[in-house]
């Protein structure tokens, strides 16, 4: 055995030791508590068992009276809410606000396609294809027959008077006006 393992069991031995003389201790000190008398309960002396019979002629439980509920106390459990009671509405008042949510509860109109952006700016013709030239927000766009503008807009048909396209998320057809006065051609 090396000197670190002699340590180590001399440590344990003593521990072991020490809980040892702690029981023993603990223990005589539990009998001294038993060996003590039980404590007797005092009786009271004969003045003071008068004045508690006394004390009970005094008590007049009829004198103490019934507890009276007032009727402007209400129920006890009803539920409550912490909003503000509205007063009562007139007829008048009352018919107005079935009108107001008659017209909250009608359904939303239909979606509409927004307005055209576009500016026409000309078209080309090459090769029996027409290309169209538009303009939107400073920027120039360039489509033909059946092709999409910035996938939002499809254009099915081009003639003098006029531009048709239709609208993709809501399929629906929209009309751009050709002011030829202004709009040059390109051959």
């Amino acid at each position: 055995m090396d000197q670190s393992e002699k340590k180590r069991k001399l440590i344990v031995g003593g521990a072991l030791v020490a809980t040892l003389i702690a029981a023993v201790l603990v223990e005589e000190e539990e009998t001294v508590i038993d060996t003590v008398d039980t404590i007797q309960p005092v009786k009271p002396s004969g003045d003071r068992v008068k004045n508690q019979e006394n004390n009970v002629e005094q008590l007049d439980v009829s004198k103490l009276g019934q507890r009276k509920f007032s009727s402007l106390a209400g129920e006890l459990f009803v539920p409550t809410t912490w909003a503000p009671k509205q007063p009562q509405a007139n007829l008048q008042e009352q018919a107005a606000i079935a009108a107001q949510t008659a017209k909250a509860s009608a359904p939303p109109p239909a979606p509409t396609a927004p307005p055209l952006q576009f500016k026409y700016t000309g078209k080309a013709i090459a090769d029996n294809e027409t290309w169209i030239f538009l303009s939107q927000a400073g920027e120039n766009l360039i489509a033909k027959l059946g092709g999409k503008i910035n996938d939002k807009y499809r254009l099915d048909s081009i003639n003098d008077d006029a531009i048709t396209m239709t609208y993709l998320p809501l399929n629906i057809k929209q009309t751009l006006t050709i002011n030829n006065k202004l709009a040059g051609n390109f051959r």
